[in-house]
């Protein structure tokens, strides 16, 4: 197979991926608002404090374990690269491993200033 075609089909099955997630993140968005216009319908005294409730953004705890696997894919990239041997595979794979490497490290960075600001926060 040709390298156009192998990249086509690769970007072909990416974007058929990312629709099929929006997608599904559509309906689970209809049947939210579906729900809450029965609430509302059915008790719209105590329908605001669920709806108080639902606009409340959740803590996200993803950038901690999306940080580990950046930074242990960038390792790995070279390792690998390593124990290929080659100098021009080295290159490569060094200098490919630079982008995990970075955004990993710069999200542990992130994490490590929102939990000293928390800190300071809560020690005044």
């Amino acid at each position: 197979m040709p390298t156009t075609e192998m990249i086509v089909m690769i970007a072909v099955t990416a974007a058929m991926v990312l629709a099929f997630i929006h997608v599904l993140r559509l309906i689970g968005t209809a049947i939210t608002y579906k729900t809450l216009r029965k609430l509302v319908d059915k008790d719209p005294e105590n329908a605001g404090t669920l709806i108080a409730q639902l606009g409340k953004q959740p803590e996200s705890g993803g950038d901690g374990r999306l940080s580990t696997i950046l930074v242990s894919l960038g390792v790995a990239m070279i390792a690998a690269s390593i124990v290929i041997g080659d100098p021009s595979w080295m290159h490569y794979g060094v200098a490919a491993a630079l982008f995990p490497l970075i955004v990993g490290t710069a999200l542990w960075l992130r994490i490590l200033v929102i939990e000293r600001a928390r800190r300071r926060d809560g020690g005044q």
